[in-house]
């Protein structure tokens, strides 16, 4: 049963995990209607830099400092995460939304699933789940070039391990000493550097900013 049931119009496949707000599929909804995000940004000024962007999402909106070495559904608020889980990310219907970040060599390529969006909860989870990969072997004979680089991740290693017990170096380890999500943000230039030449860009690729404790 489709718990929306006229308060949407169907597109596409019905996903039952992932609520679009009236109009969603209906653009310029957000522009019409003082409600959702749009009642969000009149209640917070100055205007967001990104506004197509959810405010839980954006460098210069969110409100959330959630630490990525714990699973989102763990670290974030419960309340605040079942209000933006299942929300879509952005105000036009997205299907793929490449993250990178200058704090990390990797980005990560989010697809919506079948007869959905991409949503909030499917960035904070895609996230936390690539920075819980092991460092391999080609990515450390980089990093022993680095010395400041290296002892970040040592001793970023060693507190993350008195609490897990896993001592393989992992991908948040990488972060150091700055392992809490300040947001994303859009950052053109360094999006054209990061492309892998000859690789396919991603439309929504936006930038992941991390921060101190």
């Amino acid at each position: 049963m489709n718990p929306y049931a006229n308060r949407w119009p169907p597109q596409g496949q019905y996903n039952p995990h992932v609520y679009l707000p009236p109009g969603y599929h209906n653009q310029p909804y957000y522009n019409d209607q003082p409600s959702g995000w749009q009642a969000y940004y009149e209640r917070s000024r100055p205007a967001p830099k990104w506004p197509t962007l959810h405010p839980a999402l954006a460098v210069d909106t969110t409100h959330i400092r959630y630490d990525v070495r714990k699973p989102p559904r763990d670290a974030i608020m419960l309340s605040t995460w079942q209000q933006i889980s299942h929300v879509p990310a952005l105000t036009i219907p997205t299907y793929e939304i490449c993250i990178i970040s200058k704090a990390f060599p990797w980005s990560i390529k989010i697809p919506a699933p079948a007869g959905s969006v991409v949503t909030c909860g499917a960035i904070f989870d895609a996230l936390y789940n690539m920075l819980q990969d092991h460092i391999d072997d080609s990515e450390w004979g980089i990093v022993i070039h680095e010395k400041s680089r290296k002892e970040a991740i040592e001793k970023a290693a060693k507190t993350r391990q008195e609490k897990d017990k896993d001592k393989r170096l992992k991908r948040v380890d990488w972060l150091g000493d700055t392992p809490m999500f300040k947001g994303l943000e859009k950052d053109d230039e360094f999006e054209k550097k990061r492309l892998l030449p000859g690789g396919a860009g991603v439309a929504e690729t936006w930038v992941v900013k991390f921060g101190k404790p």
